[in-house]
């Protein structure tokens, strides 16, 4: 009786115990973030200014280096759903933007490099998810889908894209891998490495 007694006391303390510990990491940072777009992030990440862009960099694996910043790289948060950060041109009718180094990418397909001719225009691209509730980190989606280019002739070709990364409002960086298929201009796919933010970075 004097055993199970002793042992009746053990497990209570080692309860108490584990009532006053900090949650764990796991508690802390779920496998899944939340469902929840965050709309902190779309603050850091975009601002209410005509012609507004971020730093846009892309990783060139034949240079193996970051590329200059992508110019003409024009945001806005979606008319449709503000939880979206898309890249189009809406202050300058019948143009686009150079999103994600396009205009170059598929200067061969389209004959330009001119984002007037391109007109490459996306009203949701960009989608945060932080990785709890109140967290300043997460993940970022990609919205998949297809992406309009103009040729010099007027014609037209689609290239999808797909993809996502991380972000930080801390660091103020979103770090994203986008792919691009190019089954529409006799390819597969291909992967590129990006960086963006609301300020210059040293890469």
């Amino acid at each position: 009786m004097k055993k199970i007694f002793i042992l009746i006391i053990a497990i209570t303390v080692l309860l108490s115990c584990k009532k006053d510990q900090p949650a764990d990491k796991t508690d802390l940072y779920p496998d899944q973030p939340v469902t929840t777009p965050s709309s902190s992030a779309i603050t850091v990440f975009q601002s209410n200014v005509a012609f507004y862009q971020l730093f846009v960099y892309r990783f060139d694996p034949v240079t193996n280096a970051w590329t200059a910043r992508i110019g003409s790289h024009f945001s806005s948060i979606s008319v449709s759903d503000p939880t979206f950060i898309g890249f189009n041109n809406v202050n300058v009718s019948d143009t686009g933007v150079a999103m994600f180094d396009m205009v170059r990418l598929y200067a061969t397909q389209t004959g330009s490099t001119n984002i007037k001719t391109v007109k490459v225009n996306a009203d949701q691209v960009l989608q945060f998810f932080p990785d709890f509730d109140g967290a300043k980190t997460g993940i970022v989606k990609v919205k998949t889908q297809d992406i309009t280019l103009t040729r010099q002739d007027a014609s037209t070709f689609k290239i999808g894209i797909s993809g996502g990364g991380t972000y930080s409002e801390v660091t103020k960086v979103i770090d994203l891998n986008i792919i691009f298929n190019e089954a529409a201009i006799g390819g597969t796919s291909r992967t590129f490495a990006y960086k963006l933010s609301p300020t210059a970075l040293t890469l």
